[in-house]
């Protein structure tokens, strides 16, 4: 008998969820959607719904250095039989906003690119086989300039041609700190003229083939303007209506499996008519309505 799978409660990480065989609903299926979308997307949903472990998802199935586990991270999921001609064609980079200024010391600007320094040092380290031997060494040198040091690995990527994919989760968790704490005026001076929130994302859209964003609000997103002018905002797309938290009958999905395993003997109904109140309808697109 297989072993009854865990709740992935606080997990984001879609590597480690299938690993530990977790409960997962699969998602999968939005992936060919999403390409024939376009290169460049923007998402926004509220908190708690998924967004940061469907990115990690798209990050697995997209990284060239995850082509060999494709079958054991995709394994009875719905793309597994669908893959796309993109599976597994990328080097990923792949950016958490919230985590810009966690333990760091410095100014706002200071601490956002120590932590763009480090990532893009980790990436250097990740994909260092694909480029010359100094590869890692030539990165490092451009620090502190995390967007010197971008410059360098996407004219890199393009020298040996490689395909860069974009994805950064809580885009927008930095800058709506920054206005909670800082105020308005702080706020403005970091996304409006030459500030260095807009300055890097005008790095972004010049140096990716694809790039995916998601968050809270299209706030920061609004007052960016010509700063990153190339997204499409998909929040309110029909198709995409469903692609974030748990449908009517994902839930029942999860509870039949739940029941069959006797870990739940409540009234399948009885749950849902309980749930309705409190979780029900959510809805991002006006033609979803029905």
């Amino acid at each position: 008998m297989n072993k009854v799978k865990r709740l992935p409660y606080g997990i984001s990480d879609f590597s480690d969820l299938r690993r530990q065989n977790m409960y997962y609903a699969d998602k999968t299926q939005y992936i060919p959607t999403m390409e024939a979308a376009g290169n460049f997307l923007f998402l926004i949903r509220p908190r708690r719904f998924g967004k940061s472990m469907f990115l990690s998802m798209l990050a697995a199935y997209y990284d060239i250095e995850r082509q060999d586990m494709f079958d054991e991270l995709f394994d009875g999921l719905w793309i597994q039989q669908n893959p796309t001609e993109e599976k597994g064609q990328y080097q990923v980079m792949h950016l958490d906003f919230s985590q810009a200024t966690v333990g760091l010391n410095g100014t706002l600007q200071e601490k956002f690119d120590k932590y763009c320094s480090m990532k893009y040092e980790l990436f250097a380290k990740k994909y260092a086989s694909y480029y010359d031997a100094d590869f890692v060494q030539d990165v490092k040198q451009r620090h502190p300039d995390s967007s010197e040091q971008l410059r360098f690995i996407c004219e890199r990527a393009k020298e040996h041609g490689h395909k860069l994919y974009l994805i950064i989760d809580e885009y927008d968790n930095f800058t709506n700190n920054v206005l909670n704490e800082k105020g308005e005026q702080v706020y403005h001076a970091l996304t409006h003229a030459t500030g260095f929130y807009r300055e890097v994302f005008k790095l972004y859209k010049a140096n990716f083939q694809r790039i995916l964003m998601m968050g809270v609000s299209p706030v920061t997103l609004d007052d960016l303007t010509s700063g990153f002018n190339i997204a499409l905002n998909i929040t309110a797309n029909p198709r995409f209506n469903m692609m974030l938290g748990f449908s009517e009958t994902e839930v029942r999905e999860m509870i039949d499996y739940y029941q069959n395993a006797g870990f739940i003997t409540a009234d399948a109904e009885d749950m849902i008519a309980e749930m309705k109140p409190w979780y029900d309808n959510y809805c991002f697109a006006e033609e979803s309505l029905n």
